[in-house]
């Protein structure tokens, strides 16, 4: 399948925000005792992934177990997922403990770091890849059961609209009687943060079972225009004067429905990218730049943390241009290490999975009709 330009720059832009974020902590802070826009360009970064997988995984979900509603589906999909995502990140986690940090806990094994601040500390950006690999976990079988209705459609809109609401209201009622953090407490809590990836879910589901509602209003201009006004004040206005103010652990609408209008407005800007930058045939260069950004993007995010941790040790003295030098040899170092593991690694691995998927169908295929 011919990759969409859109989609890339969706991912191009949510990596580089990352590392935008990661790189002026590590290596600038020292020179600022406090730069909000740290912290912004981060949470946008994050916002702008889990939108996009969750309309990316939707469209596997809708078509390989929604619509078909095997098993067949719904194991391949577990399996292409977990073949896509975990011999990585494992290889993070051992280089990791190899190199940075000894005290590796088994909730880093099971994607359960997040409700403990000690273990997160191992590895803390596995944070929103913990969130994603649980989305992962529990969602598809709940959609499974919606492909045996007779109208599908409408039990995949009430299931996921269900799944959508339910984290919110754990949101709200988390804040009335804990008072959480806005960060730890709220942001990187795995049960309160899966409607931001079913806001993608149901967008592939308006794609797919309401084109012309998706293509005319949420890809349109007006919605793309509202899109960027929701961004600019909703993680930007609304969380960097609340992070300059020091009232983003105190405000409940920061708490709770923060994430719900970004995560809406990201659907939105996805939904126009994917539909009027498909190719971009008119800048090739601007495209293969964003194509390459965005097929090295999952091992930028595991990697270019403890790349980041053990050059910044070497920042010992207050010149910027030893920042920067130091800030530029992490980016070099991390764009070599990740294009040979993705090439050596992650592609002959991805490679093995299609194989096996491949026979298997092939085999459901034979014995379908062998009982005909």
């Amino acid at each position: 399948m011919e990759r969409n330009a859109g989609l890339d720059i969706v991912r191009s832009t949510a990596i580089l925000l990352v590392l935008f974020c990661h790189g002026l902590g590590f290596f600038f802070m020292k020179y600022h005792d406090f730069n909000p826009l740290n912290y912004v360009t981060g949470y946008l970064a994050v916002e702008l992934f889990f939108v996009l997988s969750g309309f990316l995984i939707g469209g596997i979900l809708l078509r390989d177990i929604v619509d078909n509603g095997t098993l067949l589906g719904l194991k391949n999909f577990y399996f292409r997922r977990w073949f896509r995502t975990l011999p990585l990140y494992y290889f993070a986690v051992l280089t990791t403990y190899l190199f940075v940090n000894h005290h590796v806990d088994v909730t880093n094994l099971i994607f359960l770091q997040n409700f403990k601040e000690q273990d997160l500390s191992f590895l803390p950006i596995s944070w929103s890849l913990s969130i994603e690999e649980w989305f992962y976990l529990l969602v598809p079988l709940p959609l499974f059961f919606t492909g045996k209705f007779r109208h599908k459609s409408a039990a995949f809109f009430i299931l996921t609209s269900l799944i959508l609401i339910i984290p919110l209201l754990l949101r709200i009622y988390h804040v009335s009687v804990s008072q959480p953090v806005w960060d730890f407490g709220i942001r990187k809590q795995i049960p309160l943060r899966l409607d931001s990836l079913m806001f993608g879910v149901i967008l592939a589901g308006i794609k797919t079972y309401h084109t012309n509602v998706y293509q005319k209003f949420l890809a349109g201009k007006v919605s793309l225009l509202l899109a960027l006004g929701g961004l600019a004040y909703f993680s930007g206005y609304l969380v960097y004067t609340g992070i300059q103010n020091q009232t983003m652990d105190h405000s409940w609408f920061n708490r709770t429905f923060l994430f719900t209008f970004v995560s809406l407005f990201i659907a939105m800007l996805i939904a126009y990218l994917e539909v009027h930058l498909p190719r971009m045939d008119d800048f090739p260069k601007l495209r293969a730049f964003f194509r390459f950004i965005s097929s090295q993007s999952y091992g930028y995010y595991l990697f270019h943390w403890n790349i980041f941790v053990w050059f910044s040790r070497e920042n010992t003295t207050s010149r910027i241009g030893h920042s920067l030098y130091l800030l530029a040899f992490s980016l070099i170092l991390m764009i070599s290490f990740t294009y040979l593991m993705h090439r050596y690694y992650e592609v002959p691995i991805m490679k093995i999975r299609d194989r096996i998927t491949t026979k298997r169908k092939v085999k459901w295929i034979d014995a379908e009709r062998a009982g005909q």
